[in-house]
C-alpha cells in the first residue's frame, strides 16, 4: 500500500493530462515546524458590507480621516464610515475608472480627459488649468513633493510645482525616450517615480534639478511595457502589474526595488492569451494572516485570479456560483483606511471589508474547490482504496445552511477529462471535532485525480490529505 500526495500548485490550463489542479477560494501556506503538515489550505475571506454609496465606484481613496470617490459624473469626499457626506463635486466624464494621488492637503484626479484638485481644508473641488497640465492623463502619482502625470500619446511625462497640483510648469517635463514606445501609466514605489510605457518600464528619481526634478536611472530600465494600465497593485514594498514582455506576451510582473521579475506560471500565462481582451484588467490587494495578495480580474472574460505573495502561489477567486467554469470575483478595486482594506463592488456602490470569519460575499456563496494532483504508479493501474481528508470539522452553523456542512467529492479517472457522480461527506455540525472525512473503494485505474468542493458558509481549512493506493502490475 502507498500514499500518494494531493495537492501541488499547479493550474488547469492547456492540458488536463499535465494538470488538472484547481485552488478556487482557497490559499496555500507554509507551516515551518511542520505541526500538523508543512502545507496546510485555507478558505479565502469573504466580503462584509461596510457602507453603500450612490453607483459603482469608478475610483476610490482612502485617508487616515476620509474617504473620496468618483462616482458617475461626481467626486465625493466622505467619512470613514462613508455615512457623512462632507461635499460633492461634478467632473466631465461619467464612464471608466479614474486615477487619483494626494499630498497633505491636496488630491489630484484624472480621468482621462481633464484633470481637477480637491482641497482637503476647503472641501472645494476644480479643474486644473495651468498651462502645463496634460489633459488626457489616465493615471496620477504623487512622488517626492510633486504630481506626476503622462501626456497621452507620446513619451513625455509632466510635473506640478512642488505640493501643488495646481500648477504645471509647461517646461516641468521629461522623455521616457530610452525606446520608442509610448508611456502608458506612471506610479511611485519606494520614493521613485515608475514610468510604464507600451514596452519598457523607466525607473527615475528626484534629482532636485528644474524645471523638473527627475532623472532617468539608466542601468535599472525593463523591457516589460503595460498591458493594463489598472492593473498596477501595490503590494507591501511591491508592486505588480500586468506586462507585455519583448515577444508581445501577457505575463504578470512584480517590481521589487528596480528589480523586474516575471511570478506567473506557464499555466496563467496560458490561460490569460486565450483571453479576448487584457487591457481592461483591474487590480486590488489586501493582507490576510500575514499574506499579502493581490487580485487580478479581468472584466471581459469574467475571470480572477488571487497571487500569494508569501508563498508565490496562484489561485482562483469568484464570487457566486457560475452556471459554467468559472466566473469573476465581485471584488473591483481597493484602498487602505486605518490599516484595513475596503473593496469596492464592480456592478453597485457597495464597499466591503475583508473578514476571515465571514464565509460569503455580501450573501453570496462562496465555492471552495480543490482539483488533486494526477495520482499514478508508473503507469500501471493502481487501486484507490481509501481517500482521507483531514481538515477542521465541527464548523457547522447553529441554524440554516451549514448547520450540517459537507463536501463533495468525485473522481475522474480518464485524467481530469470527466467525472463520476459526487459523494457527499459530512465535515461534521457544529462541536463534532472528532468527524472524519473518508472515503473509500473507488475501483482502478492508471490515473486518479479527485475533486473536493464545498458551498456550505462554514470555515474551511485543510490540513493534510491522501490517497491509499495498491499497485497491480498490468
Amino acid at each position: 500500500m502507498k500514499v500518494y500526495p494531493l495537492f501541488g500548485n499547479g493550474i488547469a490550463g492547456h492540458s488536463f493530462p499535465v494538470t488538472r489542479q484547481r485552488r478556487l477560494n482557497c490559499y496555500l501556506e507554509n507551516r515551518p515546524d511542520g505541526d500538523k503538515a508543512k502545507v496546510v489550505i485555507f478558505g479565502t475571506p469573504g466580503l462584509k458590507l461596510k457602507f453603500t454609496l450612490a453607483g459603482v465606484v469608478r475610483g476610490i481613496l482612502g485617508t487616515e480621516s476620509n474617504l473620496y470617490a468618483v462616482i458617475g459624473g461626481t467626486f465625493y469626499s466622505l467619512s470613514s464610515t462613508g455615512s457623512t457626506l462632507y461635499s460633492s463635486a461634478t467632473i466631465a466624464s461619467v464612464f471608466g475608472n479614474v486615477s487619483m494621488a494626494r499630498d497633505p492637503d491636496q488630491i489630484v484626479i484624472v480621468d482621462g480627459s481633464k484633470g481637477y484638485i480637491f482641497n482637503t481644508t476647503t472641501q472645494v473641488l476644480s479643474q486644473i488649468t495651468s498651462s502645463g497640465f496634460p489633459n488626457g492623463a489616465k493615471t496620477v502619482a504623487f512622488v517626492g513633493g510633486y504630481f506626476v502625470c503622462e501626456k497621452p500619446n507620446t513619451q513625455y511625462f509632466f510635473c506640478s510645482d512642488t505640493f501643488d497640483g495646481s500648477t504645471w510648469n509647461a517646461l516641468a517635463f521629461a522623455a521616457a525616450s530610452q525606446y520608442s514606445d509610448n508611456i502608458l501609466a506612471v506610479d511611485s514605489l519606494a520614493g521613485n517615480l515608475v514610468v510604464f510605457s507600451e514596452r519598457h518600464t523607466e525607473f527615475w528619481q528626484n534629482v532636485g534639478s528644474s524645471p523638473q526634478p527627475f532623472a532617468p536611472i539608466l542601468s535599472v530600465t525593463s523591457e516589460y511595457g503595460i498591458n493594463a494600465i489598472y492593473s498596477r497593485g501595490h503590494v507591501g514594498s511591491t508592486l505588480l502589474f500586468l506586462a507585455q514582455n519583448p515577444q508581445g506576451t501577457s505575463q504578470v510582473c512584480q517590481i521589487n526595488g528596480y528589480t523586474v521579475a516575471v511570478v506567473s506560471t506557464p499555466d496563467l500565462e496560458d490561460i490569460i492569451s486565450q483571453f479576448s481582451t487584457v487591457a481592461d484588467a483591474t487590480a486590488l490587494t489586501y493582507v490576510i494572516n500575514g499574506h499579502p495578495m493581490y487580485q487580478l480580474t479581468f472584466p471581459t472574460d469574467n475571470r480572477s485570479f488571487l497571487y500569494d505573495l508569501s508563498t508565490g502561489i496562484w489561485s482562483e477567486t469568484q464570487s457566486g456560483v457560475p452556471s459554467g467554469y468559472a466566473q469573476r470575483h465581485i471584488g473591483q478595486l481597493s484602498t487602505t483606511y486605518q490599516n484595513q482594506a475596503l473593496i469596492t463592488d464592480y456592478i453597485s456602490g457597495k464597499v466591503y471589508t475583508i473578514d476571515e470569519n465571514t464565509f460569503t460575499d455580501n450573501g453570496q456563496t462562496i465555492v471552495r474547490e480543490l482539483v488533486t494532483r494526477h495520482g499514478s504508479q508508473d503507469f500501471n493501474v493502481i487501486t484507490v482504496a481509501e481517500f482521507f481528508l483531514d481538515m477542521e470539522t465541527g464548523v457547522g452553523l447553529q441554524t440554516g445552511q451549514g448547520s450540517q456542512p459537507q463536501i463533495t467529492l468525485d473522481v475522474s479517472k480518464d485524467n481530469g477529462r470527466t467525472w463520476s457522480n459526487p459523494r457527499l461527506l459530512s465535515v461534521g455540525a457544529v462541536g463534532k471535532y472528532m468527524t472524519r472525512v473518508i472515503a473509500r473503494r473507488f475501483g482502478s485505474a492508471r490515473d486518479f485525480v479527485f475533486r473536493i468542493r464545498m458551498t456550505d458558509p462554514v470555515k474551511f481549512v485543510v490540513t493534510e490529505g491522501a490517497a491509499v493506493v495498491q499497485e497491480r502490475r498490468q
